[in-house]
C-alpha cells in the first residue's frame, strides 16, 4: 500500500484526508442534530444536512477505493476535491460575511472556511508529490 502512494508521508496524508471526510460525514449523517445544535441552527434543515452528508459518504467510499486499488490515474478525483474545498471555503466566506443567519441565532465560526482549505492543502500536496503516480 505504501508503495502505491510513493512513500509513507503521502499515504499518511491521504489517510488523514479520508478520516477528515469520515469525521464530517458522521456529524452530518449520524450526529446531525448535535452538529446543528453546535451552531444553533434550526432542526428544520436537518434533512438538508443529511443530504450534504451523503456527498461526504460518497467521498469516503471514493477514498477507500483509491486506498485499496491505488492512486494511479486518480488525478481527476484529487483535483475534484481541491475544487470542492475552494468552493466550500468561498461559499462559507460569503455566507459568514452576509450574516444571513444572525437574526435566527446562528453561531458563525471560521471552521467552514479553514477546514476546506486544510483539505485543499492536503490534496494539492498529494497532486504535486505523487504527480508521477496520479497522472499515470
Amino acid at each position: 500500500m505504501v508503495e502505491s502512494f510513493g512513500n509513507v508521508v503521502n499515504l499518511v496524508i491521504f489517510l488523514i484526508l479520508t478520516l477528515g471526510w469520515a469525521f464530517y460525514t458522521f456529524q452530518m449523517l449520524i450526529g446531525t442534530q448535535a452538529f446543528f445544535d453546535r451552531f444553533n441552527m434550526s432542526h428544520t434543515a436537518i434533512i438538508m444536512g443529511r443530504f450534504v452528508g451523503s456527498f461526504g459518504a460518497a467521498a469516503v467510499v471514493v477514498h477507500l477505493v483509491i486506498l485499496f486499488n491505488g492512486p494511479s490515474g486518480a488525478w481527476f478525483l484529487l483535483s475534484f476535491f481541491v475544487v470542492q474545498g475552494l468552493v466550500a471555503s468561498g461559499a462559507s466566506v460569503v455566507t459568514i460575511q452576509s450574516q444571513v443567519g444572525v437574526k435566527e441565532g446562528v453561531k458563525y465560526t471560521p471552521e467552514p472556511i479553514i477546514a476546506p482549505l486544510v483539505f485543499v492543502a492536503g490534496y494539492s500536496y498529494l497532486l504535486w508529490a505523487m504527480r508521477d503516480i496520479v497522472y499515470a
